[in-house]
């Protein structure tokens, strides 16, 4: 745990204020709860100590590998990163602004958190950013923070929420004549849809989306949403539509610049090279994912890569690196408790113990994939680990009654969301049972 001066000079950094930091020096007495509360919260965010801790700054945290650097080196804030110093200086406006500096503070902390997966922290930023735009009746504001609540509640899985509050942000940003928030967040409701298995209302979703944002001249949003359409082209087996058009948005977004993007795009590129058992070619998509994800310092993006790479390696019979990989995933998204990432990392566990041998432990882990992916509404997640565990029931020999249960079921979900060329992949291994 870390000791109480070790949290002081960490919190020094973050909070704003010359006075209030002299105060620092003597302790956090003379500092509101309020501020001292904000100001871990902010060194969390930064990575300089866990999540674990309670907000009583009574040696209740453990510094990370970069706050014991921090604490014994005391560098000046000037020579961080360009994205640290931005981060630390939202954090300094949010705490000492007035209105008007707060809330431009808060859209800039609440797009950096949604950035790095930094969730709990988002959603509490976009319910002050509200209070404090409803108080002034700033309907720009008001939007963008129901969009980024909105993401949030993706993130955790609340899809019905996350619909409410894309509906509420759209109905704003209407009635501020804002058409880049609607082209934006038809976007992100068309993702909700795939999701859900709602095909059809999510192409109308994200057709909107490009229509409006080449309308607009908004060619980065126009090549997100084309990229968001070829998941569901993916999804819908149409594999070489879909992967002309993430190829051509990745190429996009890497001209651009624009490494998170392209490297979610990395990912659905993997995805696609799992469906046609292009295991090499799918690590090394990941692998970008990967490395990019960690500049960024884009828990979101790494741990989605971490899973998919875990899973690659699983079924190559690389266990070390697929136990490596997933352990990480694991520890980033039972942080959030996102049920849909927890199925596939339980997926993943289940398929390391089967190549194992270990067919107890491995039934367990599907077992319990399978009751998350449930849990999350995610109807491919679903799919996806039912197959894998009814076969691997088939190729250990051990219960085909319920294998055939399993491959039913995920057959039954492929074909409901529109994907008939898995689902007559899985009819095609229930002939082995």
């Amino acid at each position: 745990m870390a000791t109480r001066n070790e949290i002081e000079s960490l919190i020094f950094y973050v909070l704003g204020e010359n006075n209030r930091q002299l105060l620092i020096k003597s302790g956090l007495d003379g500092v509101s709860k309020e501020n001292r509360i904000l100001a871990l919260r902010g060194l969390q965010d930064l990575g300089w100590i866990g999540h674990g801790g309670f907000a009583d700054y009574e040696e209740s945290y453990s510094l990370t590998k970069e706050g014991r650097r921090l604490v014994a080196n005391h560098p000046e804030a000037s020579i961080f990163d360009k994205s640290v110093q931005e981060h630390i200086a939202a954090l300094r406006d949010v705490d000492e602004g007035s209105n008007g500096t707060r809330k431009d503070a808060l859209k800039r902390l609440i797009a950096i958190e949604c950035e790095t997966g930094n969730w709990d922290t988002a959603l509490l930023n976009c319910f002050e950013l509200r209070k404090i735009a409803e108080k002034t009746k700033d309907t720009e504001a008001i939007a963008f923070a129901m969009f980024h609540q909105g993401r949030v509640e993706v993130a955790q899985n609340r899809w019905d929420e996350a619909l409410e509050s894309y509906l509420n942000a759209i109905e704003k940003y209407m009635e501020n004549g804002d058409r880049k928030g609607v082209a934006t967040t038809n976007r992100a409701m068309g993702v909700i849809y795939g999701s859900k298995g709602d095909h059809a209302s999510a192409i109308r979703c994200f057709e909107n989306s490009i229509s409006m944002a080449r309308a607009i001249g908004d060619t980065a949003s126009a090549a997100k949403s084309e990229a968001n359409l070829a998941i569901v082209c993916e999804l819908e087996g149409r594999l070489e539509e879909s992967e002309r058009a993430s190829k051509a948005s990745m190429a996009y977004f890497i001209e651009c610049g624009d490494v998170s993007s392209a490297s979610r795009i990395a990912i659905n590129l993997g995805v696609l090279c799992i469906s046609q058992e292009k295991y090499g070619e799918a690590e090394g998509y990941f692998e970008k994912a990967i490395q990019s994800a960690r500049v960024t310092k884009n828990r979101e993006v790494l741990g989605i890569a971490l899973v998919d790479a875990g899973y690659c390696s699983a079924k190559t019979g690389d266990l070390n690196r697929a136990i490596d990989c997933t352990d990480e995933a694991f520890s980033i998204f039972k942080e959030h408790n996102d049920m849909n990432m927890l199925a596939l990392a339980y997926r993943n566990y289940g398929k390391i113990e089967l190549r194992n041998s270990k067919l107890d432990i491995a039934f367990d882990w599907f077992e319990k994939s399978v009751r998350a992916a449930e849990a999350s509404g995610v109807e491919e997640t679903m799919a996806s680990c039912c197959c894998e565990y009814g076969t691997g029931l088939i190729e250990s020999l051990t219960n085909p009654r319920l294998a055939k249960k399993l491959l039913k079921k995920s057959s039954s979900v492929y074909r409901g969301i529109g994907n008939f060329a898995k689902a007559r992949a899985v009819e095609a291994r229930l002939t082995a049972v």
